[in-house]
């Protein structure tokens, strides 16, 4: 792999490196040479919203996804390590039995499709950038970043940061957030998400606190 993939594998592995797990799946997410790194991704998603309490098992979930994205752009006979050498000598390779299925590029999609989570994660991921590229129409995006730096931030937070961003923002920055938050509501109103539900009452309940204060 050469030139805007090889760069996009490496900003994904440094964003790993970083704990930005959002970042790396909006790096990888509809690009046609990188849909089974970003499963994997997907996969260290899942991990980490299924165990949210324990830090350590999502820690080595994006650890684990790191090393796969980052031995699909290492050249294996470069490899000193004994590690894998059965597999180039005759009759020593794994047999039928024992490889693992690959998912196909539709499974993985129909995954992606039911993650709501990472949709959210890959909507926050794009507000990021946004941030990142027009800190003067956006204002430095102060509820993203408190919301990258806490890893206990829920779905629906993020869904709050969000349109709390967009709504601040000026010019271009707010019509590509405002694009992103579309984008996002359509898909979650089409599943009937709990999230938007959760969204609105939570939004009903702050309105009915500022009319009784």
């Amino acid at each position: 792999m050469k030139g805007g993939v090889t760069k996009r594998i490496d900003d994904t592995i440094k964003a790993l490196d970083d704990k930005q797990l959002k970042k790396a799946l909006y790096l990888t997410e509809s690009h046609p040479k990188l849909q089974r790194q970003h499963q994997w991704l997907v996969e260290a998603a899942q991990a980490c919203l299924a165990n949210k309490d324990n830090k350590n098992i999502c820690e080595e979930a994006i650890r684990m996804a790191r090393d796969k994205i980052k031995d699909t752009v290492s050249a294996p006979l470069d490899d000193s390590s004994l590690e894998g050498l059965e597999a180039y000598l005759p009759g020593q390779g794994p047999t039928p039995q024992e490889e693992k299925p690959v998912a196909s590029p539709e499974q993985e999609e129909e995954e992606y499709e039911n993650c709501e989570e990472c949709h959210v994660a890959v909507a926050a991921a794009r507000f990021a950038d946004i941030c990142a590229e027009k800190p003067e129409e956006t204002g430095g995006c102060e509820l993203i970043g408190q919301s990258l730096e806490n890893e206990a931030t829920e779905p629906v937070d993020w869904l709050k940061a969000m349109i709390e961003t967009a709504e601040k923002a000026q010019g271009s920055a707010k019509e590509e957030m405002a694009g992103t938050i579309t984008e996002l509501t359509d898909y979650l109103q089409g599943r009937n998400s709990p999230l938007l539900e959760a969204l609105d009452k939570e939004s009903k309940e702050a309105k009915s606190e500022v009319k009784n204060a």
